[in-house]
């Protein structure tokens, strides 16, 4: 009998923004989860100082922020390791996890909310995500999904993109994103196209990818049909239009300061955040809608973490060694993972409330972003861009079924509730 993998012909990546795995589903019930229920955790206001006051991750997130947590490169070094690191080689440190609150409160002061970095600690129960709740009833939960590097939004997206973000540590600036980026292996896209796979991406406003070189005039290109307007989505379905790798996009609203958003941003509310995941889940596996239900494998993640607590200490990470010469101040030798982020897989060959990984030890069951990359190579027979998705675990693990099912479901009737914002 052939591999439940050979009978997936359509993957399809929704990647949405900023959310930590403890934020996510450490507070979720089931024992199998690898989340904050069964021991206290919590971070010092100022871990510099002998007995600073805790703060205790609790069951309290609210579903908006009006502040973005720090996440750029400094800033998660400071939440793995307690010290903000200074001009130069990163300084000799141990992991302590015990800088988020810290962190967090440096990047409120700025925004003139001084204190309010408590937040970071705070987890969604899982009343308050009814439609991530209900997919990871569905399919599989991975307890260790790594961002791929300790760093903001650009250098991790690329990872998925080309298994290697080029050198890049932290955010770009205008002059790099104008000039674009350039990858010495190229991109996943130039592998599907030269296998004569077709791939797409979805997108709700200006896309991230399009801030890749090789990727930018495909964008541009005003008959270009790799590049789509989410508004085109359902309508591709029905007329039995989906690429062999789609990769969907949010709404960034970064004009907006993410508030209009619907990426699961911080500064966005999680409601419209899983709107977009139940309007992509419904459109998939809705017989009415897509002729694909039955050979389709839908990948949830977020890009990293966005500032927010997990207890789980990112491992060390195989090097993508590709030559990168992007910015890179401390000279990171991309040898570690980032902070955990959430992962689903839903497919028919997704047996109900699986859990993947129970020892956080073991590198057979970790995986980050570029394990999204090994599927589409062991699927379509694709060569590795780099040593790091190479060496990346693919998602065959979460194909736990030999024969398909019939009962998912192609309504989750979970919508999502109005949630608080922080004032």
């Amino acid at each position: 009998m052939s591999r439940p993998l050979d009978a997936i012909n359509h993957i399809v990546v929704l990647m949405l923004e900023n959310r930590s795995f403890d934020n996510v589903f450490g507070f979720h019930p089931d024992p199998r989860i690898d989340g904050l229920t069964a021991v206290t955790h919590s971070n010092p206001v100022d871990p510099s100082q002998a007995g600073s006051a805790p703060v205790v991750a609790q069951a309290s997130a609210p579903g908006a922020i009006p502040f973005d947590p720090g996440h750029e490169f400094d800033d998660v070094h400071q939440q793995l390791y307690g010290v903000v690191p200074g001009p130069g080689p990163l300084p000799v440190a141990p992991l302590t996890l015990d800088g988020f609150v810290a962190s967090a409160n440096r990047a409120a002061a700025v925004a003139k909310l001084p204190g309010q970095g408590d937040v970071v600690m705070a987890g969604f129960a899982p009343g308050q995500l009814p439609v991530l709740s209900a997919l990871a009833a569905q399919g599989a939960l991975f307890n260790y999904w790594h961002a791929p590097l300790p760093g903001p939004t650009w250098p991790n997206r690329f990872f998925v993109h080309a298994a290697t973000s080029g050198g890049l540590t932290q955010s770009p600036d205008d002059l790099q994103m104008t000039g674009g980026f350039a990858f010495a292996a190229g991109t996943i896209y130039e592998r599907l196209s030269a296998a004569n796979q077709r791939w797409r991406i979805y997108h709700d406003g200006l896309p991230q990818a399009a801030g890749i070189t090789s990727l930018r005039w495909s964008y541009l290109d005003p008959f270009t049909t790799t590049f789509r307007d989410m508004e085109h989505f359902e309508n591709d379905l029905r007329a039995q239009d989906l690429a062999s790798y789609t990769f969907i996009e949010p709404r960034y609203d970064t004009g907006g300061n993410f508030v209009g958003g619907n990426s699961m941003h911080p500064c966005n509310d999680v409601a419209a955040g899983e709107a977009l995941i139940q309007r992509v889940y419904e459109a998939l596996f809705d017989p009415q809608v897509s002729a694909f239900c039955a050979d389709t494998m839908l990948i949830i993640t977020c890009d990293e973490h966005g500032g927010f607590y997990d207890h789980v200490p990112p491992p060390v990470a195989v090097a993508p060694e590709d030559g990168g010469t992007h910015a890179n101040p401390h000279g990171f030798a991309f040898d570690r993972y980032g902070v955990r982020v959430p992962a689903l897989v839903i497919s028919p060959y997704t047996a109900p409330g699986t859990v993947i990984g129970t020892d956080p030890g073991n590198p057979g069951t970790r995986f980050d972003h570029t394990s999204i990359l090994a599927t589409l190579a062991t699927r379509f027979g694709l060569a590795p861009l780099t040593k790091r998705d190479a060496a990346a675990s693919d998602l065959s693990c979460a194909l736990t079924l030999r024969v398909a099912r019939t009962d998912l479901p192609p309504r989750l009737n979970a919508a999502p509730p109005a949630t608080p914002t922080v004032a």
